[in-house]
């Protein structure tokens, strides 16, 4: 049975709990952040943690731990749940209990789950997946918050249309991010991903580190009409790492397979992920 950090304690999985009146379940008000790891160690924990603190930061909620505290405990969770290989670490930061059901009292609660890997098909990589567009612009971009009922919508419609991911488009027809991931394209040889109204990835960030060292890359908006006519393109996440797309709702991208240069982005980043592994 794996172990969980809640509220200050360490307990069992099946005894993890929080009370009603906390904001997190009255309101959907908080935010989190999930990493993976290799070989036990955690990937990116120091710009997940910069991440989470930046989403508390965006609703209001200030919180009483250093980013050292957090670090601390995320590492001893991990470390009591004895997990040597890959695993999820899922930080939840609550809005706490609230005594009029609404207005914070400045006692958030910290969560952090450690659970197995869940692995994806091969076919997503080796033959691209396809994705659908949906209208919806999140109020806060550049915050990563609990409440997941639009992504959980839209990416219901996207399943229903044997789709792994929707898209987000906005009110002037630009693309922006997927429920859970960033989008890229390749125009020729530069690599062109959206910069404003989205939520950075991690993944993202270390994808763009080291693609300017490979191509032209700009970060501004990209139409729906544009995306359509691109050569390649692609998404990343957390557990998805680098996903080739090869159809946009109706339309298939370039010639339908994964193209060289969403190739050669998969093998750097499996590069980073190995020298992480060996340091």
């Amino acid at each position: 049975m794996k172990t969980y950090y809640v509220d200050g304690r360490f307990v069992p999985s099946d005894q993890a709990m929080i009370p009603v009146n906390d904001l997190a379940v009255l309101r959907g008000y908080g935010v989190c952040d999930i990493m993976r790891t290799y070989k036990g160690k955690p990937y990116f924990l120091d710009e997940h943690i910069k991440r989470l603190e930046n989403s508390a930061k965006e609703i209001g909620l200030s919180l009483p731990w250093s980013t050292k505290d957090i670090i601390d405990i995320v590492l001893e969770t991990l470390k009591r749940n004895q997990l040597i290989d890959e695993a999820n670490i899922r930080i939840v930061i609550t809005g706490g209990s609230s005594s009029d059901f609404f207005y914070p009292q400045g006692h958030p609660r910290l969560i952090i789950l450690v659970t197995d890997m869940n692995n994806l098909p091969d076919s997503w990589y080796e033959k691209g997946v396809k994705v659908i567009t949906h209208p919806l612009e999140r109020p806060l971009p550049d915050a990563k918050v609990i409440s997941y009922i639009p992504a959980a919508m839209a990416l219901k419609l996207a399943k229903e249309k044997d789709a792994i991911e929707a898209i987000y488009i906005n009110r002037r027809m630009e693309v922006l991010e997927g429920t859970t991931s960033n989008l890229f394209a390749f125009f020729n040889n530069t690599l062109i991903t959206p910069k404003d109204g989205i939520l950075k990835g991690i993944t993202r960030q270390a994808v763009l580190s080291f693609a300017r060292n490979l191509y032209p890359v700009q970060e501004k908006a990209i139409t729906l009409e544009q995306l359509l006519t691109a050569d390649e393109v692609f998404i990343t996440g957390t557990n998805k790492c680098v996903v080739p797309v090869i159809q946009v709702d109706d339309s298939k991208i370039g010639n339908g397979l994964p193209g060289t240069n969403t190739k050669k982005i998969i093998i750097e980043l499996e590069n980073h992920t190995l020298e992480f592994i060996n340091t």
